[in-house]
């Protein structure tokens, strides 16, 4: 497909980096509010919970139909569609009154911005080769690494001065200004010709073909596996830091602001690395860093025990070695079959944020003030990912044979 100048390939990366963050973004800004909206709405900090992970199953569960719509109808459409459905909802949380009402629209929410992540890597796949995609793919896991940092400041002001709904309105009109881009700068990228049938059959032997696929599942897991090892700490890093180092909220606060500056780090360090050395090296410098830093984190709770610094050193290198492998990953998983590109962006995003999840809910479940299970967890995680490379390598060459 031919661009024009405004719409270059290197001219749409800040546009699909929006669109991307704000999915992060909408999840996080909440978070500074959630005891405000417990005093309004009369309920405890369980109940409130509920608006993330409403937020969260929403973007799991649209992820691979968005995927899907994004190859059947066009990714321009399926932007606009999403990102519509994302202001209306977000106006609506700003609106209602009710609890009940409010989990159901941050559902929708979450549902309408999903297609910020899975059309902006088919978008990039279309307009750009595998080594390209990763390097696009860099900047964007980077602009992605920025919003949970700026989400938390953001809410906190808005909600602290004009009251938790406040915080649903500012989603809102970053909804329009990512809305109003897209109709002025996205062209549609999917190429001509390349519509896949719109039938049953041809969409179960496509997830048939993606799941059966060492190649596609190998970078799937890998990303998974990678987001793991960070979200087994982010589930219960403020009470480590609490109870293990007794240090109050604002010290995690700041150490965790570093951890995402780590990842930015990375996830550039990702870009440049891949033009230079390939796309699958870098994914490997970053395994082994991975399983450096998981296996250290291990050892060190087995025998001085932790300390900030070590503990925070070790966690900067984990997350600065998961924006190594991040990029790679989700490029390898829309490279790999790129005429349905969007289908495979949704299922290996859904699949990777299911799995990320459930070393969150096991981290949750396993801490009892010991951090080493924890430890534990997170080199299981930094080894699977280092085996999910295993599988992808040397498996490309045969499968694209038999393809």
């Amino acid at each position: 497909m031919q661009f024009k100048a405004a719409t270059a390939p290197r001219a749409l990366i800040p546009l699909l980096s929006l669109a991307s963050a704000l999915s992060p973004f909408g999840m996080v800004v909440v978070v500074p509010t959630l005891s405000e909206v417990g005093r309004r709405y009369g309920i405890g900090s369980a109940e409130t919970q509920f608006l993330i992970s409403a937020y969260l199953f929403g973007l799991g569960a649209a992820q691979p139909f968005s995927g899907l719509l994004c190859d059947r109808l066009g990714r321009r459409p399926v932007l606009l569609g999403g990102f519509l459905l994302f202001v209306a909802a977000s106006l609506g949380c700003a609106a209602i009154r009710d609890i009940d009402w409010l989990i159901a629209l941050r559902f929708l929410q979450a549902v309408g911005v999903s297609v910020g992540t899975v059309a902006s890597r088919a978008v990039v796949r279309d307009t750009h080769d595998e080594e390209g995609t990763a390097a696009a793919l860099a900047i964007i896991a980077a602009a992605m690494g920025i919003a949970p940092v700026i989400a938390p400041v953001v809410g906190g002001v808005l909600g602290g001065t004009a009251g938790p709904q406040s915080v649903f309105v500012a989603s809102a009109l970053l909804g329009v200004v990512v809305l109003l881009a897209v109709w002025w700068r996205l062209p549609e990228t999917r190429r001509a010709g390349q519509t896949p049938a719109v039938n049953l059959q041809s969409t179960l032997r496509d997830y048939r073909h993606l799941l059966g696929s060492r190649v596609f599942m190998g970078y799937t897991l890998m990303f998974g596996f990678v987001q793991g090892g960070f979200f087994t700490f982010l589930a219960v890093g403020a009470t480590v830091f609490e109870r293990d180092l007794g240090l109050g909220q604002q010290t995690f606060g700041l150490v965790w602001g570093g951890m995402a500056f780590a990842y930015i780090l990375g996830a550039s360090a990702a870009g440049r690395l891949t033009r230079q050395m390939g796309m699958n090296r870098t994914i490997y410098v970053g395994m082994f860093f991975t399983c450096v830093a998981g296996w250290g984190l291990l050892a060190l709770a087995l025998t001085v025990g932790i300390s900030l610094v070590p503990l925070a050193s070790l966690l900067a290198l984990l997350t600065a070695a998961s924006g190594l492998v991040i990029p790679g990953s989700m490029a390898g998983a829309v490279s790999f079959r790129p005429e349905i590109a969007g289908t495979s962006s949704g299922l290996s995003s859904a699949l990777g944020l299911v799995l990320s999840g459930a070393f969150a809910i096991l981290s949750g479940v396993i801490y009892t003030g010991n951090f080493t299970p924890i430890a534990l967890l997170m080199a299981a995680g930094a080894t699977l990912t280092a085996i999910s490379g295993w599988m992808v390598r040397g498996a490309a060459a045969s499968e694209a044979g038999e393809g």
